[in-house]
């Protein structure tokens, strides 16, 4: 048997061991990427092989990495010209800035270092992962290739845009606690912070809620950021749930002002004791006195009490509990039901202590927006699926810019006015109509997808790299916006400077929309339909923009001039590339933008001094930075 000193053990033996535990490891996952026999679009498929197929001994390992390299979804293709090539391009592949932190040569043999292992390893569990996720799509109802490749390429996105994120070293500044459900109901609430999206639940949403309350389900963290001793709590996530809970039992306030409201015209109807009390006879009596049935949609309007379902499909149906189907609250107060191993009335369980807890996390006013951000991306990872743009308006919600950007994209909620959530864009021209306009290209209004487009097309405008490469879309957005959070001297807080942003950006957008024989179907990304693709009109709309501001007075005049020829380059040289890779996405998207430019004969660098001049920075050669070669840049 081979023994070893014990310098030897302390040093030399640990670290072959580790290696050795990184070699079948990395082995393993590899081995289980190759036996996929669907993959999505614009990745190779390869034949399986087994762990013992991985040699780290010789440069098999490089063969097999490279086989499967579409599922790591790299930036670029891993060179095979040689080994030391081929080492040197996967560790740049994997972030590392400097090879030598990568590669140790030994007998001018190329090493990756233990670092680099751990990287490889990393990246490949989450290739797994991510993997296993496109499969599972494939084979879902309805499942198709395009579905899945969709979601596979927004998991690499999203994971670009988490590991990106910095950490802040503090302590985070957040109590976390279980409350009643009278807890909530009696703190004061903001349930409409500018960054959060509208009333999104339908009625059979809100009732399996509270039939999930009633069965005692535990329900998932509420999130509350304290704004100040007088103030009230911003609900940061868990807005559908609470609003759910505050209409069942007549707690929400919109209800509860609308009921005020109604007594003052008609204080002989009694309307608040019956709102509180017996709510079918109120319900007879608003008939009777204001003159209007209370109908489903007047009733979601005024924020009124909901009943419990009644059909055979909800949690009630074959339990104890049958007898509280289609039932209102004020009905219910004083049936008794088991929840948490407790028997309580109904109203026990929603306006006293019971054993029955909410989780809250509740977030101190002095916590900085990046320790939000940070547990907001923990929680994503942990299930609560709160997407970029969610995470994002909450981390950002006191940015003017934020806010204009969800105005102007038409994702503010309907009960809220321009002068409330942007000042900056009170009588703007074309705002009103640019979320139209984005809407009218397909992007509809689930979870802020035309706030994420126009997030986008406002940090490529605008944005600077310094120099680097671009990071994901997402982060680039979240890039810019953190530079104007922090710096109380940058020229997008200034109000004037962020109405003549979207003023420009409206105008280009409607040149855009105008002019649609420039946009073939195909090139839309829709041959039937000719609904857009976000990659093309970002692109197109950004090359629109920059010429606009290029050419502000000819730029209707030069399109309709180069309507041809800018459809035959939308046509035939603009093909939205197979591979979804960040800077595969960059690259097309400065293609086709400064392919509109120069098309429209519009020189591209005094276009983007005059960006620079009207708002302090431009983005037109961060862009432009992502299609030279690195020698260029």
């Amino acid at each position: 048997m081979e023994t070893y000193s014990i310098d030897e053990a302390e040093d030399d033996l640990p670290e072959e061991d580790s290696r050795g535990q990184l070699h079948g490891r990395i082995a393993e996952l590899l081995a289980e990427l190759s036996e996929a026999t669907d993959t999505p679009k614009g990745v190779e498929p390869c034949a399986a092989f087994t762990p013992d197929d991985v040699s780290f001994d010789s440069d098999e390992w490089m063969s097999r990495l490279t086989e499967i390299q579409g599922w790591l979804h790299f930036g670029e293709d891993l060179s095979t010209s040689d080994p030391a090539a081929f080492a040197a391009s996967l560790v740049e592949a994997l972030g590392f800035e400097a090879q030598a932190e990568g590669i140790a040569s030994a007998d001018g043999i190329p090493r990756l270092t233990e670092a680099a292992l751990e990287r490889l390893s990393e990246r490949a569990e989450l290739a797994a992962r991510i993997q296993q996720a496109f499969l599972e799509e494939l084979e879902a109802e309805g499942g198709s290739q395009a579905s899945a490749t969709a979601i596979w390429a927004e998991a690499w996105l999203t994971e670009e845009d988490t590991s990106a994120d910095e950490v802040a070293p503090e302590p985070v500044k957040a109590e976390a606690d279980v409350w009643n459900v009278s807890d909530l109901a009696g703190t004061d609430l903001n349930l409409n912070p500018s960054y959060q999206r509208g009333d999104v639940w339908r009625t059979g949403d809100r009732q399996a809620l509270i039939e999930s309350v009633i069965r005692g389900i535990p329900l998932p963290s509420v999130i509350l950021l304290r704004t100040g001793p007088n103030t009230p709590h911003d609900v940061v996530d868990g807005k559908q749930r609470l609003t759910a809970l505050l209409r069942f039992v007549g707690q929400h306030p919109v209800a509860l002002s609308k009921v005020k409201e109604a007594a003052a015209m008609h204080p002989e109807a009694d309307f608040s004791r019956m709102f509180a009390e017996d709510y079918p006879m109120f319900r007879r009596a608003w008939k009777r006195y204001m003159g209007e049935p209370l109908t489903a949609k007047l009733e979601d309007d005024y924020y009124f009490p909901f009943k419990l379902r009644n059909d055979d499909k909800g949690g009630l149906v074959g339990s104890e509990l049958e007898p509280l189907r289609g039932q209102y609250y004020t009905q219910i107060r004083d049936r008794v039901v088991n929840v948490a191993g407790q028997q309580v009335t109904i109203t026990t369980l929603f306006e006293k202590r019971p054993k029955y807890r909410v989780p809250v996390i509740v977030y101190d006013e002095e916590t900085t927006q990046r320790q939000i951000h940070e547990v907001f991306k923990l929680y994503n990872k942990q299930g609560m699926h709160l997407n970029a743009e969610e995470i994002r308006n909450a981390v950002y919600h006191d940015v003017e810019l934020t806010r204009a950007i969800l105005v102007a994209a038409g994702d503010v909620s309907a009960r809220s006015s321009i002068a409330e959530v942007a000042p900056s864009l009170v009588g703007v021209p074309g705002v009103p109509e640019l979320g139209k306009t984005l809407r009218d290209y397909g992007f509809g209004e689930a979870r802020y997808r035309r706030t994420k487009v126009l997030g986008w097309i406002v940090a490529v405008l605008l944005g600077d790299s310094q120099g680097k490469l671009l990071p994901s879309t997402a982060r680039y957005t979240d890039m810019l916006l953190e530079d104007v959070q922090e710096k109380d001297s940058h020229p997008l807080r200034d109000k004037a400077r962020i109405a003549d942003l979207f003023g420009w950006i409206a105008r280009a957008a409607d040149l855009h929309a105008a002019h649609d024989e420039l946009w073939p179907d195909q090139f839309r990304g829709d041959g039937k339909n000719g609904k857009w693709q976000d990659l093309q009109l970002v692109g197109s709309l950004v090359g629109v923009a920059i010429a606009t501001a290029g050419a502000p007075t000819e730029v209707e005049e030069r399109i309709e001039a180069s309507a041809e020829a800018i459809r035959s380059a939308a046509l035939d040289e603009w093909k939205r590339p197979e591979k979804t890779q960040t800077r595969t996405q960059w690259d097309y998207i400065a293609k086709i933008a400064q392919g509109v430019v120069k098309k429209l004969d519009i020189d591209i660098s005094t276009a983007s001094e005059a960006i620079r001049a009207r708002y302090g920075s431009s983005g037109v050669e961060s862009l432009l930075g992502s299609i030279l070669p690195p020698k260029d840049r």
